[in-house]
């Protein structure tokens, strides 16, 4: 009963305050060694709890929704974003497609920006200078690439403009669509460097992406791996009912 009972408080903690937790100030926080609070952190991992963030970085995972009495179909865009943002501690972006439908076909789509959330209040990370309605580069953007590779090459391939960056863009959605996400080394226009997956509605059509920042400086494999596990959850919550509102028309 002792260990379940740290175990809780451990947990109750985390959920407390919406932002990721060093060990050490965790274990301060509950009053618990060090090497104690790392096991039950690790274990809460394993088991979708708790989500690693950073270095020896944690914080509350989607999994604690049901513990807090609400579910993902209960709150909106806004409410998921500016959750997932505090507790990745890093400016969270949702894209869509504008009001217009393509009239080119989805490869002539339009995207916008529908929704951004920075850090959690009181973080030392810079404020987010993306804002909504911002164009989104729906070739040259992870957030563009990552909503194009959930369609067939076919849908979309024969519609890229034939230009010196058609055969980069076209290997760009190849992995995309290999791996399940897109990511762009350098900003683009307003977005920072991101990390981005598609977002689909309760049908399987995609009707967004969710992408994420990356820090600056050589991109970390281990960062990637971070940031998409939460972002994939993330859109998962984004596909229940409500998430068919963000569902506009495309173009045949």
């Amino acid at each position: 009963m002792q260990s379940l009972s740290r175990a809780l408080t451990v947990l109750a903690e985390l959920n407390r305050q919406n932002r990721p937790y060093g060990v050490t100030e965790l274990a301060v926080a509950v009053g618990l060694h060090k090497s104690t609070v790392h096991r039950i952190l690790i274990t809460f991992c394993e088991h979708g709890l708790v989500d690693r963030v950073g270095d020896h970085q944690y914080c509350a995972a989607e999994g604690l929704s049901g513990l807090r009495g609400s579910t993902c179909t209960t709150a909106g865009p806004g409410d998921l974003l500016s959750g997932l943002g505090g507790r990745l501690g890093r400016t969270v972006v949702l894209a869509r497609p504008g009001p217009r439908p393509a009239a080119g076909g989805v490869g002539c789509t339009v995207l916008e920006v529908a929704a951004v959330a920075g850090p959690a209040r009181g973080s030392s990370e810079l404020r987010p200078t993306v804002k909504p309605g911002d164009p989104v580069s729906l070739h040259r953007s992870a957030l563009g690439r990552a909503y194009l590779s959930a369609f067939p090459a076919s849908e979309v391939d024969a519609h890229l403009a034939d230009s010196g960056d058609r055969h980069n863009t076209l290997a760009a959605l190849h992995r995309a669509r290999e791996t399940g996400f897109a990511h762009n080394s350098r900003p683009v226009a307003s977005l920072p460097r991101m990390v981005a997956v598609p977002v689909r509605d309760a049908d399987g059509q995609c009707v967004a992406s969710l992408g994420a920042e990356l820090a600056g400086g050589a991109t970390a494999i281990e960062e990637i791996r971070v940031v998409l596990t939460a972002l994939t959850r993330g859109a998962r919550q984004l596909s229940a009912p409500p998430a068919a509102q963000l569902a506009h028309r495309r173009g045949a």
